[in-house]
């Protein structure tokens, strides 16, 4: 395959670096971060469903667990 002519050189592995964590340090300035409360309610609510999910998968294994003693 021909390469292209109108393409652009590339710049030395020690400038892309650089160039990449600056870019990356721009977007992070960019982000809207959840205030302190938004994140107390949201760890709140992934603890309690996990808790949930815990509960319920613990009944339906000593429910399975009960039948499958059971059985002859």
């Amino acid at each position: 395959m021909a390469q292209e002519q109108n393409a652009a050189p590339r710049r030395p592995l020690g400038a892309r670096i650089i160039n990449y964590f600056r870019e990356a340090r721009a977007e992070l300035s960019r982000v809207t971060w959840p205030t302190r409360q938004e994140v107390i309610e949201s760890t709140q609510v992934i603890l309690v469903f996990a808790t949930v999910a815990m509960i319920v998968l613990g009944l339906i294994d000593t429910i399975f667990r009960f039948i499958t003693v059971r059985l002859p």
